[in-house]
């Protein structure tokens, strides 16, 4: 059966002062993507940081989210890593952890070979009993999936899901349509992009990931239902008014869904060094774009 609905909203990791988890106020941050109306929480993506956190952070993210989310939505845990020890150490965490679903990036300071890919996913599967995403984020990894080795990854026992991307809506639709066509029927095909996402839907993929809708879900859940019920021109009219906080994200990341969840009153703490919260520019950038939405909660 599918796991994950029309919107997975990625959430920031909130810290204190002294840069531990904010257990609290992820668990405020969980009860608001499930009352905003996504079909799904993601922790430890690239809107987690979870690159700058060490590994018994990264389990009580997972904890601390599964308890919040008290079986209501799945919670989807990112395992990225440089080794596959690493890896396997964190999928086994999170497993344990009661995660429902492991985000799995091809992190690596090489750029890595499909064989490589290809065994880092089947080394995963060997050791957890949970279901897989193969992340696609070439501009982070540097690594390119192409299609045929997507289909090579989805045939492995526990890959359930993907979460692609593409460059412009175009591209992102034409994906959506193939990856439809060339991967197993049982996969659940996904886009991330706070912006280009909604195109993976109006494509016909199942899910859009988005990190913008862990502080903005009621939002995101609006557009991404609309468009997942093929109401195009409605979807892109609601997204026409979260384009500005998308196109400031694209460049930001999780600096700026950390300033939106700041100027929404959420206590999402410091970013950790050397990341540093956006210039006065591009807060006030934030506000106007917030300032244009109805309703933004």
């Amino acid at each position: 059966m599918p796991l994950f609905g029309s919107l997975v909203a990625y959430l920031p990791t909130p810290r204190t002062v002294t840069e531990e988890v904010a257990e609290g106020v992820l668990a405020q941050l969980v009860d608001r993507a499930v009352a905003g109306g996504a079909s799904g929480v993601a922790v430890l993506g690239s809107t987690g940081g979870f690159a700058y956190l060490d590994r018994a952070q990264r389990r009580r993210v997972c904890e601390a989210a599964v308890e919040a989310a008290a079986g209501r939505v799945p919670v989807l845990a990112g395992v990225g890593a440089l080794t596959t020890r690493d890896v396997l150490d964190l999928a086994r965490d999170a497993e344990q952890a009661g995660a429902d679903a492991l985000l799995v990036p091809t992190m690596a300071y090489l750029p890595l070979t499909d064989d490589e890919v290809h065994e880092l996913y089947r080394c995963v599967t060997q050791v957890v009993g949970i279901p897989l995403w193969a992340y696609h984020n070439p501009v982070a990894t540097r690594y390119d999936f192409s299609i045929e080795q997507l289909r090579r990854v989805t045939r492995l026992p526990g890959v359930q899901g993907v979460k692609d991307r593409g460059a412009s809506a175009d591209l992102v639709r034409g994906r959506a349509r193939e990856l439809h066509h060339k991967l197993p029927a049982d996969i659940e095909i996904g886009f991330s992009g706070d912006g280009l996402g909604v195109h993976g839907l109006l494509g016909g993929a199942r899910t859009w990931h988005s990190g913008l809708a862990g502080v903005l879900p009621a939002r995101y859940a609006e557009v991404a239902d609309v468009a997942a019920a093929g109401h195009a021109e409605r979807a892109l009219a609601l997204m026409a008014g979260l384009q500005p906080l998308a196109d400031l994200a694209a460049t930001g990341g999780a600096r700026v869904v950390h300033a939106v969840g700041e100027a929404l009153g959420v206590d999402v703490g410091p970013l950790p060094a050397p990341l540093r919260r956006p210039g006065p520019g591009v807060l006030r950038e934030i506000d106007r774009a917030l300032a244009g939405l109805d309703d933004p909660a």
